[in-house]
């Protein structure tokens, strides 16, 4: 599938899904904000198409500063841990948070919505699930442990069975 299917086939899905977007067409590039249910508020959300694929970044508001990007890295290491579809990236040149998620459309003839919605959707929702964590270590006021339990719901019971 070519690049000007790709466009075609998101700017179809985020119009008939009732999206606000920008899109700058030289880059190839669909531009958005989306609201989140967290202490992050919101992500901006970007669909970078390539020549047979595309890549969605949803962009944290939050990032890390010296004192706390190695506690926020031992974050995101273990939120990605176990992801099925997309993971956090952390840029330790200026602590920029960021998650990911890679559609090949090389074999494909057209592109299902399903396929572009989860690629859209997921990165918000893990925004969504990860976000309260990223905002309390970026911002110096917990520490990963803490924070990956109450991510992923964990108890203390939980996390230390592994431990023997």
């Amino acid at each position: 599938m070519k690049t000007e299917a790709i466009v075609d086939a998101i700017g179809d899905f985020l119009d008939a899904d009732d999206w606000k977007y920008e899109y700058k067409g030289a880059k190839k590039l669909f531009a958005m904000g989306v609201s989140l249910h967290c202490r992050l508020q919101n992500t901006r959300l970007y669909i970078d198409v390539k020549e047979d694929a595309y890549l969605v970044y949803a962009i944290s508001p939050i990032s890390a500063n010296s004192e706390t990007t190695t506690e926020l890295m031992r974050y995101l290491t273990r939120a990605n841990y176990a992801l099925i579809n997309g993971n956090f990236e952390l840029d330790l040149r200026d602590g920029e948070v960021r998650y990911k998620s890679y559609v090949n459309c090389d074999s494909l003839t057209d592109l299902p919505s399903a396929i572009i919605r989860d690629s859209i959707y997921v990165p918000c929702a893990m925004m969504n699930k990860y976000g309260d964590g990223i905002a309390a270590i970026a911002l110096g006021y917990s520490d990963a442990d803490t924070e990956i339990r109450k991510a992923e719901n964990i108890s203390d019971d939980d996390s230390q069975q592994g431990d023997d």
